[in-house]
């Protein structure tokens, strides 16, 4: 399942990928899209429970079910 992971400004993406690949998420390979000045979105490819299992992972981001929205191209 594909989804919106969006994140803070300035966070480290190459973390962020190992946080989310352990709790089986993947960030698919494209920069991130601003949001303002304080936001930033990525897309990403995970299980159905992965905004729950993100949620236990403590991180200030935020994970909704990505719509048919390419962000990569």
């Amino acid at each position: 399942m594909k989804w919106l992971v969006t994140v803070p400004v300035g966070t480290d993406l190459g973390e962020l990928a190992a946080r989310l690949s352990a709790v089986g998420g993947t960030l698919l390979d494209f920069g991130p899209v601003p949001l303002g000045d304080d936001e930033m979105a990525l897309e990403a490819e995970g299980p159905p429970d992965l905004p729950a299992r993100v949620a236990g992972l403590g991180l200030p981001i935020k994970v909704n079910p990505s719509s048919e929205l390419d962000l990569g191209g």
